[in-house]
């Protein structure tokens, strides 16, 4: 895994997974931070959209906020499943269904299927306030990119 070349805008969900499977957790670190935290979380986000399966979220109505954390810096992100739809910003809910804070390494290897939601939770590597039983659910509304 190197950074030389990497944007987060030319590379796909399924080739970011194969990234992250076959890296260590100081390379992951190491190639987010050459880009930019911000800019990786905000194209992680922008993706959710795009990877939402309206049929697993039937009768869902909630805003569930992500809070990544990196070198002591928080990066809200605000997940809203509405109607059958997904919208995502950069931003804090007032009162989310459910927050789940994670660090950056964590949150990457959940998103792209490296770990379980359930094994961070036990290990206290993701955080969760709000509908514990919901949040089981989240990952599921999406399709997870393979790599």
């Amino acid at each position: 895994m190197t950074e030389q070349g990497f944007s987060p805008d030319q590379v796909t969900a399924e080739e970011f997974a194969g990234l992250v499977a076959n890296a260590t957790d100081e390379q992951i670190e190491e190639v987010i931070h050459a880009v930019g935290t911000k800019e990786t979380l905000d194209r992680i986000f922008q993706n959710f959209p795009e990877r939402f399966v309206p049929e697993k979220a039937q009768g869902v109505d909630a805003e569930i906020q992500f809070v990544v954390t990196d070198k002591g810096e928080e990066f809200p992100h605000l997940v809203t499943v509405r109607n059958g739809t997904c919208t995502t910003e950069a931003k804090r809910a007032d009162d989310p269904k459910v927050a789940l804070t994670t660090d950056l390494v964590s949150f990457v290897k959940l998103i792209t299927g490296q770990a379980q939601g359930v094994q961070l939770f036990m290990t206290g590597k993701l955080k969760v306030s709000g509908d514990l039983m919901f949040s089981q659910r989240i990952m599921t509304f999406f399709e997870p990119a393979k790599a």
